[in-house]
């Protein structure tokens, strides 16, 4: 699959959508018609068709099951709660379609990118965090065959709340500061109970102690951000 290729599975215009869904080969596509080159007369638009208003990959990657199971759920047809598990995308029971409508970007070139106007310390502070999560597992996958499976899962899930935390943060929630306070008594309390960062003093001595220290900073930084621009942002919403 190339670069090329790519672009046209992330593109939402109407003759990218549902094209190019091979990850690694595109002979898959080829095989099964779903193939589509991309075309200089139509630059793609990179989206989805339902926007998202979020950074969170995350809620980003499970918001269209949710929506299937919210749709399922809401319909009053039985035979609809389970044809909706095999229409084609963007099909929806016509009750739901009604009583819960969902904005639908019909052009393109109008689309509105998310933007959560953050702050210049935000902007720095989430490529901080960015790089540092990043860092965080590629020592998990470096030090991978000397971590327990138990250990492995425990890490894999802190990540996940890691990008969780600093994204719902990227979008301004209120809720963000007590997630990255968690995420902070969490690493913090796996430095103290086991006195090493899943291993990591075997490669460098005291580096749990910076492991731990980052984790203070980032939780300092989370309360800041929530007083400085979350509650402002609401302050300035009530008045």
């Amino acid at each position: 699959v190339t670069p090329s290729q790519h672009r046209v599975h992330h593109a939402i215009n109407a003759k990218y959508i549902d094209k190019n869904l091979a990850a690694i080969f595109c002979v898959w596509d080829r095989l099964f018609g779903t193939f589509q080159e991309e075309l200089d007369e139509v630059p793609p638009v990179y989206g989805v068709l339902k926007p998202v208003h979020t950074w969170n990959p995350i809620l980003i990657n499970f918001q269209h099951i949710w929506r299937l199971f919210q749709d399922a759920w809401r319909t009053r047809s039985w035979g609809d709660k389970l044809k909706i598990w095999f229409m084609p995308t963007g099909w929806r029971p016509k009750d739901v379609s009604i009583s819960h409508p969902i904005a639908i970007i019909n052009n393109p070139k109008q689309l509105v990118k998310y933007n959560s106007k953050p702050s210049v310390f935000l902007i720095y502070w989430s490529v901080f965090q960015l790089i540092s999560t990043l860092s965080l597992l590629l020592f998990m996958l470096y030090n991978f065959s000397h971590i327990s499976a138990q250990d492995l899962l425990l890490y894999g899930m802190f990540i996940l709340l890691s990008v969780y935390g600093y994204t719902t943060l990227m979008d301004k929630k209120s809720y963000a500061v007590f997630i990255e306070g968690f995420r902070t008594v969490l690493g913090l309390s796996l430095i103290i109970i086991s006195g090493n960062w899943f291993g990591i003093e075997s490669y460098f001595n005291g580096s749990s102690l910076l492991i731990g220290l980052y984790f203070i900073a980032t939780g300092l930084g989370a309360i800041y951000v929530h007083f400085t621009e979350i509650r402002e942002i609401k302050r300035i919403s009530l008045t």
